[in-house]
């Protein structure tokens, strides 16, 4: 019914822009999920998870410019080089745990932040990389508007059913050993560090897919996709929606969006309001407004059972 739902939306008499809108939060809920995957399957809190996708967003953008804007290829180049990232840095920080590793995150994402702004003959620094060109699918360029959020839709969706396959997989159930006793887990065999590694190098090639589309979306990027304040703003959401749920990133990465817009444009203080209703969200439904959901259903199950 969800699919249907998504896939009808944008024949449903609403505006272009809130069509627009609604692409970018099913980007920022493939880049929330990916997180997930390190959040609340692993219990690796990333302070730096912007790294992966900013790194996919420039990679893709500078790809599309100089060779082609065919969206598989570059795609599959940005993945490349996010996944030779990923599994050259992921090797060493996934051997630490805790505060170390959202420290370590963090530095890696800041260090990606100062080269892209002084590495101006790729990045064109704090201006920012523009004209990125639309994307093209089989020869068909992918129009803004309904087309890209055809194509993101299908991409959410697509991530969605993998990952849900994935954490259902006996790997997936060894990550949440692993999140719930690390040094049991090793103590009956588990690799502990191999199984980690292959969990961050997987969130960050998934955040790399949500980079690709934003970069087409917005025909362009920045520096500040690199920064903290983003890494911040996906786990937020990921709290928001509920950690460990897949579905919550969604939902949390839908009401994000969508409410940072309006505070925006209707509070000068956007950020203390925002941060207020956060807050208050997290007080109310310590398990995410997935956690709140599930609550609600369960007694309506009860009741006609």
């Amino acid at each position: 019914m969800l699919l249907v739902l998504v896939a009808i939306l944008p024949f449903i008499a609403i505006s272009k822009f809130t069509v627009t809108l609604s692409t970018e939060a099913m980007i920022f809920a493939i880049w929330a999920m990916s997180l997930d995957i390190l959040v609340g399957f692993v219990g690796l809190v990333s302070f730096g998870h912007a790294a992966a996708f900013g790194l996919a967003g420039y990679a893709a953008g500078y790809f599309a410019k100089e060779i082609t804007n065919d969206f598989l290829l570059t795609l599959a180049v940005a993945e490349l080089v996010v996944a030779l990232a990923a599994a050259a840095l992921g090797y060493i920080v996934v051997r630490v745990s805790g505060i170390a590793f959202a420290v370590i995150s963090l530095c890696i994402a800041q260090v990606f932040f100062t080269i892209a702004v002084v590495w101006r003959r790729i990045t064109d620094g704090m201006d920012g990389m523009v004209g990125v060109p639309l994307p093209k699918l089989v020869g068909l360029t992918v129009g803004p508007g309904y087309a890209l959020y055809l194509l993101t839709a299908i991409s959410l969706c697509a991530v969605y059913i993998v990952l849900v396959r994935f954490l259902d997989s006996p790997f997936g159930r060894t990550l949440q050993a692993i999140r719930t006793n690390e040094v049991r887990a090793a103590s009956i065999g588990i690799n502990v560090h191999l199984h980690k590694w292959i969990a961050f190098v997987f969130s960050w090639a998934v955040a790399g897919l949500a980079g690709t589309l934003m970069v087409f979306l917005k025909a362009g990027t920045t520096p500040m996709s690199l920064h903290w304040t983003e890494s911040g703003n996906v786990l937020i959401t990921v709290i928001f929606g509920g950690i460990g749920t897949l579905f919550g990133p969604i939902i949390g990465s839908a009401v994000f969006v969508f409410a940072r817009d309006e505070c925006t444009s209707r509070f000068q203080a956007w950020q203390f309001v925002f941060g207020l209703t956060f807050v208050i969200v997290v007080v109310v439904f310590p398990r995410g407004l997935a956690g709140a959901i599930s609550r609600i259903r369960i007694p309506t199950w009860r009741t006609h059972s």
